[in-house]
């Protein structure tokens, strides 16, 4: 069966962008085929559960994936590839701006516009 490898760039609210690259038959799609991008936003999802259990947390682990065609890859040569490492500094990111957003927010509530009820 012949295969092709298909380049993904990754990325999760303000997070660096990441190489994801994999083998998968040339006729499927395998984008829509592939869990991995699934299995990362449970795992993300789960980490920041634990951290943040009453806060919304949606847009923070939705996986935003761009698929680059194989004359452009040289140009993404350079872009880190989405590994653990990469998992692990996209957590602590992402708890960082929910940590940023909650700390915005108690701040805007003594603000005097805050209560216009």
């Amino acid at each position: 069966m012949k295969t092709r490898k298909h380049l993904y760039i990754v990325s999760f609210s303000d997070s660096k962008q990441y190489r994801y690259e994999f083998d998968a038959p040339a006729d499927s799609d395998s984008l829509h085929n592939s869990l991995a991008f699934e299995e990362l936003e449970k795992q993300l999802n789960q980490y920041l559960k634990k951290e943040f259990p009453d806060e919304p947390i949606a847009y923070y682990t939705s996986a935003r994936v761009e698929e680059i065609s194989p004359e452009h890859r040289e140009r993404w040569e350079q872009y880190p590839p989405l590994d653990e490492e990469a998992v692990a500094n996209i957590e602590k990111l992402l708890a960082r701006e929910i940590r940023d957003r909650l700390s915005n927010e108690e701040l805007n509530s003594d603000a005097p516009w805050a209560d216009i009820n």
